[in-house]
């Protein structure tokens, strides 16, 4: 049953009555976060004092819900989820300050799919920081985001602890979604944040990470990492999948700065044993382009695969200019010495990788015993340029074409 809210609409009522009007609301929102963040302090002022109208809603109780939701204010979420029955979100415009869509303390089962979601200028916070995450969601049994479209968001958070039952239908997708700039900054500040970052308690089977679109921009987007898997462990029969994705571009702010710590997919488990490390992660057929820092990361974590991946960096901005920051291909190691860096596999993978500031090649980090795996790799031979990266993205739109994927909200 759908469910309809103050202005919330039925999905067939947007589509035909107000879809127009709606976009339009989201493409004005996309444009004022843009312009934003390059005004000067006075005339940002100007902006968070003009009059806003937050349409919020508060989730109680399990169904279908479809809308166009904002809030104005870093403080109130735009969509709050406050129960453990199966919530849906879908065909929705969701806008916010703060976070877009928040499900904290309930044991969530939360769907979102066909959805837009855009960040807005944010405002000041009280207490602790608010990042504009699509979707955060701590103590959970399932989350699903599918064939969605965020831009200038904070990605999507899921940590603390799973709860589901182990099965297909309580675990983790994060499936076909189109995003454009993963933006970290709140009021006055910037923090840590990532197009999908996974830290909980308790191992999951099922859980997947594949088919989506990230483009990253220099300076109109902040990441850390692209993807980061934090002390979260599948299972040796269903490891964590992470595939099929094209992520392009990481950097910091302004992108001129030579300091950068985030990168592309990384397992990373600080001052935790092998025991809860992150463990049982597979990394396959990925396409990562342009990227600052590193492609693919192991800084620790067990019995991970990391196959038939493609890394290209020629490490230049499109007006030619070097990155000032490190740049790398794929590394594997005990970052932590914690012993809990074994068993990975890192194999069949292809790369290009300009190390920092040109003239050499950083495409594999003699590191633990991956280095006797080098054989088992492809290193792209000649000069690694512009435009073989953007021969990976048309790589990646037919490879789409093939499969008869796209991702991001469906049409019509």
């Amino acid at each position: 049953m759908y469910h309809r809210v103050g202005n919330s609409i039925s999905p067939i009522m947007a589509n035909y009555t107000n879809y127009r009007s709606l976009i339009t609301i989201a493409a004005l929102a996309a444009i004022v976060t843009s312009l934003y963040f390059l005004l000067q302090p006075g005339q940002k002022e100007a902006i968070l004092t003009q009059p806003k109208t937050n349409q919020t809603i508060v989730i109680t109780k399990g169904g279908t819900y479809s809308g166009n939701w904002a809030s104005y204010d870093s403080e109130i979420p735009a969509v709050d989820i406050q129960t453990s029955e199966p919530v849906i979100i879908e065909n929705s415009i969701v806008r916010g300050a703060g976070y877009l869509i928040k499900s904290w303390g309930y044991a969530c089962n939360l769907t979102v799919r066909n959805t837009e979601g855009f960040g807005l200028p944010p405002t000041p916070w009280k207490e602790y920081t608010k990042p504009r995450y699509f979707v955060t969601a701590d103590v959970f049994k399932n989350v699903v985001v599918e064939n969605c479209y965020l831009e200038n968001t904070a990605g999507i958070n899921v940590s603390v602890e799973y709860l589901g039952n182990g099965s297909e239908n309580e675990t983790i997708k994060i499936l076909y979604n189109k995003v454009k700039n993963i933006d970290g900054r709140i009021y006055d500040s910037v923090v840590t944040v990532n197009f999908v970052g996974l830290n909980f308690r308790n191992p999951i089977r099922h859980a997947e990470i594949a088919w989506n679109e990230v483009i990253n921009e220099p300076d109109n987007s902040i990441v850390e990492d692209n993807i980061n898997i934090y002390n979260t462990r599948g299972t040796p029969d269903s490891p964590i999948r992470i595939h099929n994705n094209y992520i392009q571009g990481a950097y910091p702010l302004p992108a001129t700065a030579t300091d950068y710590s985030g990168g592309g997919i990384i397992s990373d488990s600080p001052k935790t044993d092998s025991t809860k490390s992150t463990a049982y992660l597979e990394i396959y057929r990925n396409q990562l382009v342009g990227l600052g820092n590193y492609c693919i990361g192991v800084a620790s974590g067990n019995n991970i695969k990391v196959y038939d991946n493609t890394a290209i960096v020629a490490g230049v901005f499109e007006n030619g200019k070097r990155y000032p920051f490190w740049t790398s291909g794929i590394w594997v190691k005990d970052l932590y010495k914690m012993k809990s860096t074994y068993n990975v596999e890192v194999q069949n993978n292809t790369l290009a990788v300009v190390g920092h500031n040109g003239g050499w090649r950083n495409e594999f980090l003699d590191s633990l015993k991956v280095k006797d795996q080098r054989s088992l790799n492809h290193f792209i031979k000649g000069e690694v340029t512009k435009s073989l990266e953007k021969e990976e993205y048309r790589a990646w739109q037919q490879k789409l074409r093939q499969k008869a994927i796209r991702p991001g909200p469906a049409k019509g």
